[in-house]
């Protein structure tokens, strides 16, 4: 029997349409920071003249607490339509990037007479002949779908948005 490993991290981290889907991602991520900016903006200039020192009558204040409740609660609800619609497109992103390497690697697995490949994930020891991730990616390659990995482009933390949340949950 024919076994082999493969370093799924790597070759997803090289995979072109992955990174594609990664940059897909980030737009849709910045198109709900565009969305969360304007409350955060109105919020923070509430925030300034509640914080100046200037004396405001009671109607006013009251009307500055309503303006900012209402702002919160829509940022709330942009904060959570965020969360699930970028949980949504990652997990089918995954399962797609899942998809197509697997077939790439069932083709390179019959091209080469080989039985069984399994993730290294789960591999204690492994001799290195029988690691294949390198012929995997020179596969992805030959097929233009390989790129460079760049930290820049996968990273998909949302600091801007964790930064807006904050200043929402302090004020």
């Amino acid at each position: 029997m024919e076994l082999r490993v493969v370093d799924f991290d790597i070759l997803t981290r090289n995979y072109k349409n992955y990174q594609e889907g990664i940059k897909n991602l980030a737009e849709v991520r910045n198109s709900f920071i565009t969305k969360l900016d304007p409350l955060k903006n109105e919020m923070e200039k509430i925030i300034k003249a509640a914080n100046s020192g200037l004396i405001m009558d009671e109607k006013s204040q009251r009307e500055s607490e309503r303006k900012f409740a209402e702002l919160q609660e829509g940022a709330m609800a942009i904060d959570s339509e965020f969360k699930s619609t970028m949980k949504k497109a990652q997990d089918d992103l995954n399962k797609v990037t899942y998809d197509e390497l697997s077939a790439i690697i069932d083709e390179w697995s019959v091209a080469n007479n080989v039985d069984m490949v399994i993730g290294k994930m789960e591999v204690v020891y492994l001799k290195e002949k029988f690691e294949i991730t390198n012929d995997i990616l020179e596969s992805l390659k030959s097929k233009d779908l390989y790129v460079e990995f760049e930290e820049t482009v996968t990273a998909t933390k949302l600091a801007d948005v964790e930064e807006v949340k904050v200043t929402i949950e302090q004020a």
